[in-house]
């Protein structure tokens, strides 16, 4: 007996996927962070600062993790850290994922990866390595890990990948200590037939030290360095026209796949919406998987109160925060952050969805129900021309 399956398109499948996935609240990808010490001291950081020797997840709780997903239908999962290869069982904890069947795909700063590691990567590839890359110079490199040589090796490890063909990417935080960089980062990565991103947001660390905000480049910054990575806005543009530049139907904070497709777990078993939120509403090592599931269900569920100045705003599809952005500033996913939204509005009056790019709030003023950045994590932020 035989049976003809039919074809499908790779891109209709995942948006088949992924609308019953959302529709059914089916947990599709997670993010496990097994590791939040690292070999860097990154002045933007907001985990390593804050770490303890052991925050370590051992294989045997990654173990536990892995079948707990797995059962509720997870496909892929993203493997970060600090740094996943300072792990002394991170051979093992891939594997351990890998032989459960997830779409794996890394975070790392590439200082490790000599020819072992992309030997082992090409044995076993992930979907992505995703490397972040803080400048083209070892000075630069130093000035923002603390680490000497580290360019060198990360360059080395770079092209080991991409002579094995193992997929990956490249990204940089968008501060002031990398942005007259970006171009040519962009370049360099484009020479290696890598694709490269860069996220212009900064987050307080784990303790709530404003540090890292300090390297915030200001709303104009923003988009100025907007307009040399992405000439003329395209491909911002492009998204915005896909997505539809229009008032939300809904008044839901929370309008991404995060806490109904997508969730992460920390180094301790906690569960938030994204890696961007450490707020954690349970945990997976001590629960059961739908218990906590259920809590942040109802975490996400969230709606904006009445007079919200984001809950009416046809820019937020293409928003420069998320809720996960603003808890971090705020405290609250549903706070609102000026700055955010001034670099947001900027960027709609370059590709011409807006007259003078600048938000409601500046000439209305706040509602002064809504939460806003807290005292030190106001201060630290770039003032608003």
């Amino acid at each position: 007996m035989s049976c003809t399956v039919p074809e499908a398109r790779m891109d209709v499948l995942r948006e088949r996927l992924g609308a019953r996935a959302f529709a059914e609240r089916i947990p599709l990808t997670a993010t496990v962070e097994i590791i939040a010490t690292c070999n860097f001291s990154c002045r933007h950081c907001y985990i390593a600062p804050c770490a303890e020797r052991e925050d370590v997840m051992s294989l045997e709780q990654a173990e536990v993790l892995f079948d707990k997903l797995a059962a509720a239908g997870t496909l892929s999962v993203l493997l970060t850290g600090g740094e996943v290869f300072t792990h002394r069982q991170f051979k093992e904890i891939y594997l351990a994922a890998k032989r459960r069947g997830f779409m794996i795909y890394l975070n790392t700063n590439a200082y490790l990866i000599g020819e072992r590691w992309a030997d082992f990567l090409a044995e076993w590839p992930p979907e992505y390595v995703s490397i972040s890359l803080y400048g083209l110079s070892e000075e630069r490199y130093r000035e923002v890990t603390g680490i000497p040589n580290a360019f060198r090796r990360v360059t080395r490890a770079i092209d080991l990948l991409v002579e094995r063909r193992v997929r990956t990417e490249l990204k940089c935080p968008a501060m002031t200590l990398t942005a007259d960089e970006l171009p040519a980062m962009k370049a360099f990565a484009e020479s290696r037939g890598l694709t490269f991103r860069y996220d212009p947001i900064m987050t307080p660390d784990d303790r709530g030290s404003a540090a890292p905000i300090q390297l915030q480049l200001a709303p104009k910054r923003v988009v100025e360095l907007d307009e040399q990575m992405d000439p003329g806005l395209r491909d911002m543009r492009e998204f915005a026209d896909e997505i539809g530049i229009a008032p939300r139907p809904s008044n839901r904070v929370y309008q991404c796949g995060a806490g109904r497709t997508a969730l992460s777990v920390n180094v301790k078993g906690g569960v938030s919406t994204c890696v961007s939120s450490r707020q954690t509403v349970g945990n997976l090592l001590q629960q059961p998987f739908d218990e906590v599931w259920g809590m942040l269900g109802g975490k996400v569920a969230k709606t904006f109160a009445d007079g919200h100045p984001c809950a009416t705003c046809k820019f937020r599809g293409i928003c420069a925060g998320c809720p996960a952005t603003v808890e971090q500033v705020t405290g609250l996913p549903d706070g609102y952050v000026q700055q955010y939204c001034k670099i947001t509005h900027l960027r709609a009056q370059r590709m011409g969805f807006h007259e003078t790019g600048v938000p409601r709030t500046v000439t209305e003023g706040i509602p002064s129900h809504v939460r806003v950045p807290l005292v030190q994590h106001a201060r630290a932020l770039p003032v608003l021309a």
